[in-house]
């Protein structure tokens, strides 16, 4: 296993230029965070839940015509963005995946479920259709003494697996940091004629119940991807943790180009591509509280003017640390 040597941090590149109300809308994000409180995010997150399309009011007929492809059955596949699986054929076109757009890119991430025993080879269809670069894995194989996703991926060196008319072999990997590791994989089709370079990276402290203790992972990681495009993300069911970094990813992107971020906006606005997207109120505490690390250590704001939110999110993760997530 290789392990580069990495410096972990997020300063800015002295060479890029950024937008010039970047900063101060990140400040006043972190303020009106501050403003809330712990007490006030968690009941905007209800407040969302409950203005949130009602699910008798979603189409979703590929979803309920396709149960055994389905790993949980109250976590809906939308048909509007639904990914249609059409290599080698549509002759089954389903899978539980949604595309979910980050600004004009209608198709930055694909978010859907961790594989099942019945749909590996479904999976794999997508990543060659769609031509995905990176898959972000952010669940373990077995939570908890339950299984939440299968092995489809092979996970030593030089090993292969075959799915349909695809073969994938592990070609690298590389321990980028404890908590975050990358398998080079290389998909190619059955008769070898062309291929597909994947990365595989998988975070797999991010616990099925709670949050992560790191804040700045996050960032690192979506670094790593942000010059991909139809990035795979997925967790057990594809909408808590998985909704949870692909909102940091808008956010960031909205600030980049100089914009006010509302996560009560993106939210609802994700849910309308990946229902259900960002599952738990803490998930929803938790996306603010990394925006103020990455404010923090960008030095637009001072840790005494946050300190009140950082203990109350603190005390919210020790009594919270039950808080499930599938």
């Amino acid at each position: 296993m290789e392990r580069p040597s990495l410096k972990h941090n997020l300063r800015m590149n002295r060479k890029t230029i950024e937008h010039p109300m970047k900063a101060q809308n990140m400040r006043e994000f972190c303020l009106h965070t501050v403003e809330m409180g712990v007490a006030g995010l968690i009941k905007e997150f209800y407040e969302i839940k409950a203005t949130s399309v009602p699910t008798v009011k979603l189409s979703k007929v590929a979803f309920d015509k396709n149960k055994d492809k389905n790993r949980y059955k109250d976590v809906f596949c939308i048909d509007g963005t639904r990914v249609k699986l059409t290599y080698p054929n549509d002759e089954n076109d389903y899978i539980h995946a949604n595309y979910v757009a980050v600004r004009e890119n209608k198709k930055r991430f694909i978010c859907t479920q961790a594989p099942k025993d019945n749909t590996v080879e479904d999976f794999w269809r997508m990543v060659w259709q769609e031509k995905s670069k990176a898959i972000i894995m952010l669940c373990n194989i077995t939570e908890c003494g339950k299984k939440k996703c299968e092995q489809y991926w092979p996970m030593n060196l030089q090993d292969t697996m075959n799915f349909g008319k695809l073969n994938i072999k592990n070609t690298k990997i590389i321990e980028l940091e404890k908590i975050i590791s990358v398998t080079k994989l290389v998909v190619t089709e059955a008769d070898e004629s062309s291929q597909l370079e994947v990365e595989h990276i998988a975070w797999t402290s991010w616990p099925d119940r709670g949050v992560p203790e790191n804040y700045l992972a996050c960032y690192r990681l979506l670094q790593r991807v942000k010059d991909m495009n139809c990035i795979i993300v997925h967790c057990s069911a594809g909408i808590g943790r998985t909704g949870t970094i692909v909102s940091l990813e808008i956010a960031n992107q909205m600030f980049d180009h100089g914009e006010k971020v509302s996560m009560r906006d993106i939210v609802k606005e994700m849910r309308l591509q990946r229902h259900g997207s960002v599952q738990t109120d803490i998930q929803y505490v938790y996306v603010h509280r990394c925006i103020i690390a990455l404010s923090e250590n960008k030095k637009v704001i001072k840790r005494s003017e946050v300190l009140p939110f950082l203990l109350q999110f603190d005390q919210l993760a020790k009594a919270r640390g039950g808080a499930g997530a599938k």
